[in-house]
């Protein structure tokens, strides 16, 4: 079963899916990095808590943190920083369920890719996110129409429509994963050679 992870690396470079399942013994080290990456998440989880949802334009909602989720039928299961579920109207709690809606909310520590747009969420976040929502889907049996990328360093929210575009991506992506595993092929680099300065797989590579 894949992860939600597995998505993103597609999307930045289908290597690193590749060492992952057809080289498990290729591990690459621990960077500090990782590290930093994990204790902000935690600082951010422990603070989030105590804040208002005003960061993601909601008045009221309840919040889920650290919510493992895994779906057969999608072949894929994911850990998600955050779930929001809010309801329309002014009252504190849900009049009706089908009033219901559910948000993911995903982490991000680091700033977009060189030459990214400020305006747009990079794409690979995009698909990370909406597999999130593919996965809340399946497991709550909802709708999810949008979700939120929420910049740990910046301490701003991004919404993200889950569009059906996005929903094919991943459906796209989880296919030609389990194609490239079965085969064992192994891809070709990223076409943007800058992504593989900070790749912690990079020396495995003998032609980047």
């Amino acid at each position: 079963m894949f992860t939600v992870t597995d998505l993103k690396q597609w999307h930045y470079c289908p290597r690193i899916v590749y060492y992952a399942y057809c080289l498990p013994g290729v591990r690459p080290l621990p960077t500090a990095k990782m590290a930093l990456g994990q204790t902000a998440d935690q600082a951010t989880e422990a603070h989030e808590g105590r804040r208002t949802l005003r960061a993601y334009g909601l008045r009221h909602g309840r919040r889920e943190f650290d919510l493992w989720l895994e779906s057969e039928p999608l072949n894929l299961r994911g850990r998600l920083d955050m779930l929001i579920t809010t309801w329309s109207g002014s009252t504190e709690s849900p009049a009706a369920e089908e009033a219901m809606e559910l948000i993911p909310v995903d982490y991000k520590d680091s700033a977009q890719l060189p030459g990214a747009s400020r305006r747009q969420v990079q794409y690979n976040w995009q698909v990370q996110l909406a597999a999130y929502a593919l996965l809340v889907e399946s497991v709550y049996g909802r709708p999810v129409r949008r979700g939120f990328i929420y910049y740990i360093l910046a301490r701003r929210a991004r919404e993200v429509p889950i569009t059906p575009q996005l929903r094919q991506a991943v459906h796209q992506a989880l296919a030609e994963m389990d194609a490239l595993v079965r085969a064992e092929r192994y891809p070709g680099p990223p076409a943007d050679r800058r992504r593989c300065a900070a790749c912690e797989y990079r020396r495995f590579c003998n032609d980047v």
